[in-house]
């Protein structure tokens, strides 16, 4: 999220605040709105007007897309949020069911890291050295854990 615009006569953001603040488009913010995605944004005047919620719903959504949450699901979440407290274990099932799925996200680009900084340190040793002193890929496992002190395996 960008820097913070000004309040629009103190009282909310116009959306092109909203664009500057967050960095997306009009098209982006009004398809939030009319996908479910982004419920509860007033209009004056025929006009929108974005709250302070509104801004914390936007950052949530953009959190849940980068994890891979789909948007249905993201918009089931944010009907929820409307509902009021009788809906908090349903959200909190769902924040669970994400932040697990986040975690083993992590750990399976953790272990393509892993195998990178391996393939990494090998094509260097392989510059130094030749290719063929690496032949024997047990040893050279070996050679890579003791030198670099992780635990990498194929």
């Amino acid at each position: 999220m960008k820097a913070k615009a000004e309040k629009m006569n103190g009282e909310g953001y116009s959306i092109s605040q909203v664009c500057e603040r967050t960095g997306f488009s009009a098209d982006t913010l009004r398809f939030y709105e009319k996908s479910g995605l982004l419920p509860g944004v007033m209009r004056r005047g025929g006009r929108r007007v974005y709250s302070e919620t509104n801004l914390l719903a936007v950052k949530l959504i953009d959190c849940l897309k980068k994890t891979g949450m789909p948007l249905g699901d993201i918009a089931e979440f944010m009907r929820l949020t409307t509902k009021g407290d009788k809906t908090v274990k349903k959200r909190l099932e769902m924040m669970r069911r994400r932040e697990a799925a986040v975690k083993a996200q992590m750990a399976e680009i953790q272990a393509c890291a892993d195998h990178i900084a391996f393939k990494v340190w090998y094509y260097e040793t392989a510059a130094k050295e030749g290719v063929a002193a690496l032949a024997d890929i047990v040893a050279t496992l070996e050679r890579y854990r003791r030198e670099t002190g992780l635990k990498f395996d194929l």
